[in-house]
C-alpha cells in the first residue's frame, strides 16, 4: 500500500494569520529582553502554592526564598506599543561622542551587574580572611599540641581545631549576613 500524504491542517490559511502567534511570541521576547537590559523588572518570590516550578526561579537568599526578576504581565496590546516604543529608541542613535551616552550606557550595565549577585563589602573580604586565617592557625596550633607526647594532647588538639572551625565558620555566616543586609539597602 502506498503511503497517503498527510495534509496540514494549516496549509489552506494565508502565511500572515499562520505566523502571527509565531511573530507575537518573538515580540513578547524581544520586549521581555529589552526590559531585562533595562532593569525594568520586579522580584517575583517562588511559592509552589501559585504553581511556580523551581527550576524557573535560579536565584536564592541564603536561608531564604528564591526568587527571580520578570516584567509585569503585559497584554498583546501593551506589548506591541512597548515593540513600537523600543523599536523608535533602538533607530535614534545618539552620537558616539556625548558624554551622556556614555553615562546611559554605563548605567544600563551597572543596573545588570546589581541583579547578578549581591554586594560584597570590604568588611566582608576581611571577615572571609580572618576566618581563613582563624582555621589556618588552628589547625596548625592543635597539630603542634598533638605532637607534644603530653598527657591529654589529643583532647587538647580536637578542643582546639574545633574551636577554630566553630570560630571560622561564625565569622564566613557574619560576612554572609552583611552581604544580605547590604543587598536589602
Amino acid at each position: 500500500m502506498a503511503k497517503k500524504v498527510i495534509q496540514n491542517p494549516n496549509a489552506n490559511l494565508p502565511p500572515l494569520v499562520v505566523l502571527e502567534s509565531f511573530l507575537n511570541e518573538k515580540k513578547k521576547d524581544f520586549v521581555v529582553n529589552k526590559l531585562h537590559e533595562f532593569g525594568l523588572v520586579r522580584k517575583e518570590v517562588f511559592d509552589s502554592k501559585l504553581g511556580h516550578k523551581k527550576k524557573d526561579f535560579k536565584f536564592k537568599k541564603f536561608l531564604g526564598k528564591r526568587y527571580r526578576f520578570i516584567p509585569a504581565p503585559m497584554t498583546d496590546g501593551e506589548v506591541e506599543q512597548i515593540f513600537t516604543l523600543i523599536q523608535t529608541l533602538l533607530s535614534i542613535t545618539p552620537k558616539a561622542n556625548t558624554p551622556l551616552s556614555e553615562g546611559n550606557q554605563l548605567n544600563v550595565s551597572n543596573q545588570s551587574k546589581k541583579q547578578e549577585g549581591l554586594p560584597f563589602s570590604p568588611l566582608g573580604y576581611i571577615l572571609v580572611l580572618v576566618a581563613l586565617a582563624g582555621l589556618g592557625g588552628g589547625g596548625y596550633a592543635s597539630y603542634l599540641v598533638f605532637t607534644n607526647d603530653g598527657e591529654l594532647a589529643l583532647a587538647f588538639a580536637a578542643i582546639i581545631a574545633a574551636s577554630s572551625l566553630f570560630f571560622s565558620l561564625t565569622l564566613i555566616v557574619l560576612a554572609r549576613i552583611l552581604r544580605i543586609v547590604r543587598s536589602i539597602r
